[in-house]
């Protein structure tokens, strides 16, 4: 049996090649030493938060207007929305301008390739994703560990103004809506108030309570003293002994109090009082814009205290996450682990010198120049 087909032979040609293993061997220790020396330090800085829930932002739970409790920690849907925002491009370009990546990396700006490579770049050394407790870790890694520090921190503070502004941005078309819709009744209760004033001042009906109560009290007046009038007149003119005068007086009266009734069912006004048939017809009318004036007034207080809930939530800094760690400055890198690089490089090359002394003692009979002429 040939040597080459079994494991003597095996050990026979890696004993042949044993120099040239050894040598790449070594060079490979070398070389992957070197370079690992010329290797910058990475360190990693790490934040931790959940996202907080909506409900904080909420008007009704804020002032107590309602019985539902609040909860303090966002859903999975909450949790979903922070990890988007915490991969959104416009944290990236937050994160280049804030600390001048283009300069930090040595990126030429003016690049064309420039704005994809600095991006690049960042998401190669920046890691946003959901922990198994269910909680965002944001980690940046930076050959400066106090950077590194500061970036993930600023990096949380964008997350939650992004998350805030999503929020806000919601409060912000409640509030314009209800601005809205009070100039719109504003503008109807002036036109109510004109309305109510004008017929107030047409029919001379300002309190209808008491200029009711007043017109019945004189008109049932005026109706007993026309009937008492009129029967002391019967009885009176038949009685020769009584004073003329007296019953002049008698017959003056009742014709005031006649004309007190004729002014009061009159169907003109007479410019100073108001009659009955005009108190009647204007009544209706004053009581409904009365009534519509009051609906108005108080829809327009209740939006006035719904807004001003609503300007006091959008103006109140409300967190959109809840910090559980902040970033502080690693103390130790987080790569290159360089004994882990020395020693896969020398194992790399030692498993190829090998491989290839394989390769080429089986095919060292081979007469490649037949193979290329095609014989």
């Amino acid at each position: 049996m040939d040597n080459r087909d079994n494991l003597l032979g095996v050990f026979q040609t890696l004993y042949r090649w044993r120099k040239t293993i050894r040598n790449v061997t070594f060079l490979a220790l070398a070389g992957s030493v070197v370079f690992s020396l010329f290797l910058d330090n990475y360190y990693q800085a790490t934040t931790i938060f959940y996202p907080a829930s909506p409900q904080l932002a909420n008007p009704e739970l804020m002032f107590g207007n309602t019985g539902q409790v609040t909860e303090y920690y966002g859903s999975d849907r909450d949790l979903d929305r922070m990890a988007e925002i915490a991969t959104s491009q416009e944290l990236e370009d937050f994160m280049v301008t804030r600390f001048r990546l283009y300069e930090h990396y040595g990126i030429d700006s003016a690049a064309k390739q420039g704005p994809f490579k600095v991006r690049k770049i960042f998401r190669s050394l920046y890691k946003a994703e959901k922990n198994k407790n269910d909680a965002i870790e944001v980690s940046i890694e930076d050959t400066d560990p106090k950077m590194a520090a500061e970036m993930a921190n600023a990096a949380r503070g964008k997350i939650n103004e992004l998350g805030q502004r999503l929020i806000k941005g919601s409060q912000y078309q409640l509030l314009a809506a209800f601005e809205n819709n009070i100039n719109r009744k504003k503008t109807e209760l002036d036109m109510l108030s004109d309305s109510l004033r004008r017929t107030q001042a047409f029919f001379g009906i300002y309190d209808p309570t008491a200029q009711g109560e007043q017109l019945s009290e004189q008109l049932s007046t005026a109706e007993s003293e026309i009937a008492r009038g009129r029967a002391r007149l019967d009885v009176l003119e038949k009685n020769p002994a009584i004073p003329r005068d007296t019953i002049a007086y008698i017959r003056a009266n009742l014709i005031a109090y006649e004309s007190q009734r004729r002014q009061l069912m009159s169907t003109e006004p007479d410019g100073s009082n108001i009659t009955i048939k005009r108190f009647n017809e204007g009544l209706p009318r004053i009581s409904v814009l009365q009534d519509l004036h009051f609906q108005s007034r108080k829809q327009l207080g209740y939006d006035l205290e719904r807004y001003n809930q609503i300007k006091a939530a959008y103006d109140t800094d409300i967190p959109a996450l809840l910090v559980v760690e902040a970033a502080d400055p690693p103390l130790e890198k987080s790569r290159p682990k360089r004994s882990i690089l020395v020693i896969a490089a020398v194992a790399a090359a030692f498993f190829f010198t090998l491989l290839a002394a394989l390769i080429a003692d089986a095919y060292r009979d081979m007469r490649w120049s037949d193979i290329v002429r095609g014989e």
